[in-house]
């Protein structure tokens, strides 16, 4: 008797893996279901859509990023607010506050109206990834894109300043296009997608990549453009992962001298190369990782948390 239920368990088993959605099946079945506002995947992929390359300066070229300007320079306030966050230097919404406001002066202060909405862009982004700090990245372990009727937000307030992110930066897509404007709406669209349900991630997440390789093909130098090409494979959840090509296309990133890798970069590359040996449970180089942060931004806060909960893992713990 026991030897048949064992033979049925294994019939069944077996029929299960038969008619069970293939990886391929179940990614095309996923991006089917996303909303892409009237455009195909493969029109969002197009990463030259739209970009005059004869007019920008380094477009298709690579030149080391010393010898020309940036696309949009960083304030000084702006450099203060990213250091703060990073370096976990904000402990109160009035400091957050405080940070987001100069941001927002210095941005206005500007000259010309492209940089203005870049830089506002950037305030509302930083404002949003500083409410957002205590964001478990370990739970992106539960994301469930199968799931499209998902409605639970993490967090709202972030989500509307991401939102602000992203319409500034369209506006200034609309005065002309530019590297920057290109990687921080790539930047502010994948940080909404933490922020927001799954169909948000659905209808949103392929055009973090087909802006950021915009950035890139008018900007060869663009770190944050570079980093966030990638980003996406070392994040995405299952079945989209790629994690071996995403940690030696990080690592490339960070020996080619005609990258500009700022340290707000850095960080982001050495948490991204942290987390892909995190998901394939080798905990040792994802530590190793984790606190190469340390030596640029000592209390640097999602390197803490990630360095703890690998730890507890390696001990056993459930966390």
């Amino acid at each position: 008797m026991a030897k048949k239920i064992m033979l049925a368990a294994l019939a069944l088993f077996m029929g299960a893996l038969l008619f069970s959605e293939s990886e391929e099946e179940m990614k095309k079945r996923i991006l089917s279901t996303a909303d892409l506002s009237g455009e195909s995947a493969a029109e969002i992929m197009a990463a030259d859509d739209g970009i005059d390359k004869g007019a920008a300066s380094n477009a298709g070229q690579k030149r080391l990023p010393s010898e020309f300007p940036r696309d949009v320079p960083y304030t000084q306030a702006g450099i203060d607010f990213c250091e703060a966050h990073y370096g976990h230097k904000i402990f109160n919404d009035m400091a957050r506050k405080g940070f987001y406001y100069a941001s927002l002066d210095a941005a206005k202060a500007l000259p010309d109206e492209y940089s203005r909405l870049i830089s506002m862009a950037r305030a509302d982004y930083y404002y949003g990834l500083s409410i957002m700090e205590s964001f478990d990245l370990t739970s992106l372990d539960k994301i469930d894109l199968g799931d499209s009727s998902s409605s639970a937000n993490i967090n709202d307030t972030a989500g509307s300043y991401f939102d602000k992110a992203i319409d500034e930066c369209k506006q200034a897509l609309e005065i002309r296009k530019g590297s920057d404007a290109y990687s921080t709406l790539a930047q502010a669209i994948s940080m909404n997608c933490t922020a927001k349900n799954v169909a948000y991630v659905l209808g949103n997440g392929l055009k973090v990549r087909a802006n950021a390789k915009k950035a890139v093909a008018l900007d060869y130098s663009n770190g944050l453009g570079q980093f966030m090409v990638i980003a996406q494979d070392a994040y995405a959840p299952w079945p989209f992962c790629k994690l071996r090509s995403s940690r030696k296309a990080l690592l490339r990133v960070l020996d080619d001298k005609y990258i500009r890798i700022e340290r707000a970069d850095a960080q982001m590359i050495y948490a991204a190369i942290g987390y892909t040996f995190y998901k394939q449970k080798k905990w040792d180089k994802a530590i190793e990782w984790y606190k190469k942060i340390f030596e640029l931004y000592p209390q640097n806060y999602t390197a803490r948390q990630m360095i703890k909960k690998i730890e507890d893992r390696k001990a056993g713990k459930k966390n």
